[in-house]
């Protein structure tokens, strides 16, 4: 991996990936109920933690 920041825009578009699984999960049968979930909050969870992290470094950089 470079040494390069991540942009918002970047951090953005992982948390963009993120969802995509989520909304996809359900494709992954004949996954268990109890793991299609944990995906479900894991993922929804870091995808807003991601989000709030690009909302604060666009205002750090404003």
């Amino acid at each position: 991996m470079n040494n390069q920041e991540l942009s918002s825009n970047d951090i953005e578009y992982i948390a963009d990936m993120l969802r995509a699984v989520v909304w996809a999960k359900d494709d992954l049968l004949p996954v268990s109920t109890e793991t299609l979930v944990d995906i479900e909050v894991s993922l929804s969870k870091a995808e807003a933690a991601l989000r709030r992290a690009a909302a604060e470094l666009r205002r750090m950089s404003a």
